[in-house]
């Protein structure tokens, strides 16, 4: 049971994430039940829900305790990661996580409730391609802010670039000596059109691209979790997916811009 400073903060934080973290009307029956976000009785449907669940019941309506609610995307869904991951990427991870086991689908072009809240945190409008915008949304969400950090942006490959400016940035491409051992789960990966964009995007350059998270890394390839996309791996798809991408596939790694912990920066 919480006691009552544990429960005026647990009401505290559920106020500050519901309807950006989550709505009430997308959760389970219980915690619907409640009513309102900010009322002690969501909180402690939130810390019964987490006892169930085998969390620490502190009734905060977290990325962990959403995911674990919500339950995995269905079994294409990668496995846990083989690389160690930090806790800031395993937050990271976990936001992403809890979208794709969503679904969240476009309704219309670029459009709909999911999709415009990405938009909204780099200030896009409603139409515009959002595959940056979710990873953008992503982090925020992940470390409990109320807006995108400055590197963040609304273009794939400017994103990458802003925060590799950054001199705490730690970044890798595929022009690094042995770079399949340094990427790592929970980091930022970005990509261009085509092999010469991509040289010229490490260099500075601009051009189109596509963006999504990393959520595993093993000897096949990087996984990731990625906004705007489909099951062909399109940067105009309809929803948030996940996908995999294969060291060996010579033409992936050729238009990959470069991958960066979001940690660092």
């Amino acid at each position: 049971m919480l006691n009552t400073e544990q429960l005026a903060s647990a009401v505290a934080y559920n106020k500050k994430q519901a309807g950006v973290l989550w709505k009430i009307t997308d959760l389970p029956a219980e915690l619907q039940a409640a009513r309102s976000a900010d009322t002690a009785a969501f909180a402690l449907a939130v810390g019964s829900a987490q006892e169930a669940k085998g969390l620490p019941a502190d009734g905060k309506l977290g990325p962990n305790t959403l995911a674990a609610i919500l339950g995995k995307a269905d079994t294409a869904a990668p496995a846990a990661s083989t690389v160690p991951v930090g806790d800031w990427a395993a937050a990271l991870i976990s936001v992403c996580e809890a979208e794709a086991a969503k679904k969240v689908r476009e309704v219309g072009k670029n459009a709909g409730p999911d999709v415009e809240k990405y938009q909204k945190c780099v200030g896009l409008a409603k139409g515009s391609p959002w595959c940056a915008a979710f990873v953008s949304w992503c982090v925020m969400t992940s470390r409990g802010l109320t807006k995108a950090p400055k590197w963040c942006s609304g273009s794939a490959v400017s994103l990458f670039q802003v925060a590799s400016r950054s001199k705490t940035c730690v970044k890798v491409t595929p022009a690094d000596a042995d770079y399949k051992s340094k990427v790592k789960a929970g980091w930022v990966w970005s990509r261009a059109q085509d092999d010469a964009s991509a040289a010229a995007a490490r260099k500075g350059a601009w051009c189109q691209g596509h963006t999504g998270v990393v959520v595993k890394v093993d000897d096949v390839g990087f996984h990731t979790i990625e906004g705007n996309t489909n099951a062909a791996g399109s940067r105009e798809g309809d929803g948030v997916y996940f996908k995999t991408h294969k060291w060996a596939d010579a033409a992936i790694i050729g238009k990959t811009v470069g991958w960066f912990d979001p940690a660092s920066v």
